[in-house]
């Protein structure tokens, strides 16, 4: 299976990712490309070197993540890339960070702010400098998150940066 463009309701899936999260410069920077379901950011640079080549069996780029009939999975390098607003973001104090980067889960003494999001719902856990450090699942709605006692888990950790220095498997979306 060869590397390829979007087709169009691939293309309209990811329109409307990157509608929702805000993130047009990646359309307009990179050539997006596909390999069977896996969505790849590549520089427009490598694409005109690589696009003459008969048959692309290799992968390049950065795999953003997943592409569906219907949604777009981002990997955690694809969140990255993608997210720049704030919605279902979760920020943590250094402590906080330090954990999760261990591939701890949060507890909430250690979420400084957030935004609105609801129970059971995938959330990108930022530092306090907004750098996304991983992907978690939320265990309260965030209305609800303000009595919560300090010491219960709020987020469960998905994913993180610290992955990679664990020297665990990677390839999933989420």
């Amino acid at each position: 299976m060869s590397l390829r463009e979007p087709e169009k309701r691939e293309l309209k899936v990811l329109a409307s990712a990157i509608n929702f999260f805000g993130s047009k410069e990646v359309v307009e920077d990179f050539k997006l490309l596909v390999k069977g379901r896996e969505l790849y950011a590549v520089s427009k640079d490598l694409w005109d070197f690589i696009k003459n080549a008969k048959n692309i069996e290799w992968i390049c780029g950065i795999k953003l993540g997943e592409i569906g009939s219907r949604r777009l999975k981002l990997s955690l390098e694809g969140s990255f890339w993608l997210v720049k607003n704030e919605k279902k973001n979760v920020y943590v104090n250094e402590k906080g960070e330090m954990l999760f980067l261990y591939g701890r889960d949060l507890f909430k003494s250690s979420v400084e702010k957030y935004s609105e999001f609801e129970e059971n719902e995938i959330v990108f856990v930022c530092n306090k400098f907004g750098d996304i450090l991983g992907i978690g699942k939320t265990r309260f709605s965030s209305f609800k998150l303000q009595e919560v006692d300090p010491e219960r888990i709020v987020v469960e950790n998905l994913v993180d940066r610290g992955e990679y220095i664990r020297q665990k498997k990677l390839y999933d979306s989420f």
